[in-house]
């Protein structure tokens, strides 16, 4: 097999692989400037499945330093200093979860965690939601009542309404709210274990399979996938909805069926497919070692522990703490800055340097350009391709 690695282990024994080199990275670390030959790759299994004409596959190489500002506010650095405050909530719970300067690794929470968080976010949002609403159908109520009726009057028929349109999602904030904050170790349970994982110290990918266990005849039995980084390409899945076109970012392996959806969990489905782009600069990045981590406020804790990270802000004189240490209006701009950079990106102008070390069962515009063949003319033509399915989603 390509670069496969099977392993069946119990969930509750956590697995660090250690690099098998003699220096920090591991032998297959991502390394742009020294990826091996690749074999031919005789069949897209992408290609391949029914009804997945809508998706395309993003060249290698040619990065910026951006990512999706979204996955960049998600942790601003108000909350970065809660954290430090704090401390990490789930240590102690068996989560296994890690995002750090070692891997990106998503392990879901309990059912249960993951339904009390659920209600209490759309608690909090549907409340700030129905203030404005109620207070602007009380307006227009009040303006078909006669003259001579007094507001409070008009405010007691319209009570029921706004009680319930208010009372309910600020209830269940306040409860979810309450209930964390009474029997935090009850709300923050792990789930079965990680899903995947994208290990920049070993340069390895791996997926986590779970089988269906009977009850009460021992613990879940997990097989890890791995695979080197270099193996896998970043793809964009589109699709079409009655509110217009959604895209969805994937990693799929080029010598398998296995797919990655790592755009659920740090990304989401997107209107527009250029976020879909900066996720898989981002990713690449990430996992280079010959280049520092990217400027990502949730890594900054941990940007000493990584050689080439430590030796770039040591040269560069790079502030500890630049991003904990921001005040909210400065992070802001930082963001909106960063969703301009995001909308200029130019992903579909690029060549796919991979196609300089692996012969793809399916070439492209991009991997022709990669050989010293294709044209503008050519990449331009898929770009407006491009444009129009996003024309037929939005129809």
């Amino acid at each position: 097999m390509i670069g496969q690695v099977l392993i069946t282990t119990s969930v509750d024994n956590p697995l660090k692989m250690a690099p098998t080199s003699g220096g920090y990275y591991g032998p297959v670390a991502y390394r742009p400037d020294s990826i091996p030959e690749q074999p031919v790759q005789n069949q897209d299994f992408i290609h391949s499945k029914l009804g997945r004409s809508a998706d395309f596959r993003l060249p290698w190489g040619g990065t910026q330093e951006l990512m999706p500002s979204n996955l960049f506010a998600r942790w601003p650095p108000k909350a970065l200093r809660e954290i430090e405050q704090v401390g990490d909530l789930l240590a102690g719970t068996g989560d296994r979860g890690q995002q750090d300067h070692e891997c990106i690794r998503f392990a879901p929470l309990a059912f249960r965690s993951r339904v009390i968080n659920i209600l209490g976010a759309f608690g909090k949002a549907f409340f700030w939601v129905s203030i404005p609403l109620v207070l602007a159908v009380y307006i227009l109520e009040l303006s078909h009542y006669p003259s001579n009726e007094n507001w409070i009057v008009v405010l007691l028929s319209f009570w029921d309404f706004a009680l319930a349109f208010i009372g309910i999602p600020a209830f269940l904030w306040l409860s979810t709210s309450l209930l964390f904050k009474l029997f935090p170790q009850w709300c923050l349970k792990a789930g079965r274990g990680p899903e995947w994982e994208l290990n920049r110290r070993t340069g390895m990918v791996r997926v986590w399979r779970y089988r269906r266990t009977i009850p009460f005849l021992g613990r879940r039995k997990a097989t890890i996938i791995e695979h080197p980084f270099y193996e896998f390409d970043g793809w964009v899945a589109g699709g079409a909805t009655q509110h217009g076109s959604r895209f969805d970012f994937i990693l799929c392996h080029r010598y398998s069926k296995l797919e990655v959806h790592l755009g659920d969990i740090l990304l989401g489905w997107q209107r527009f497919p250029r976020p879909c782009y900066a996720l898989w600069d981002f990713l690449q990045n990430y996992m280079d070692v010959t280049r520092p981590l990217p400027e990502f406020p949730v890594l900054e804790p941990h940007r000493h522990k990584d050689p080439v990270t430590a030796e770039h802000d040591r040269t560069t004189g790079r502030p500890e703490r630049y991003w904990r240490d921001m005040d909210d209006v400065t992070f802001k701009q930082k963001e909106d800055e960063m969703y301009r950079q995001v909308m200029r990106i130019n992903t579909e102008q690029r060549p796919n340097l991979m196609a300089k070390k692996v012969r793809y069962a399916h070439m492209t515009p991009e991997d022709m350009l990669a050989y010293g063949r294709g044209s503008r003319e050519s990449r331009q033509g898929r770009s407006r391709s491009g444009a129009h399915r996003q024309r037929i989603g939005n129809a």
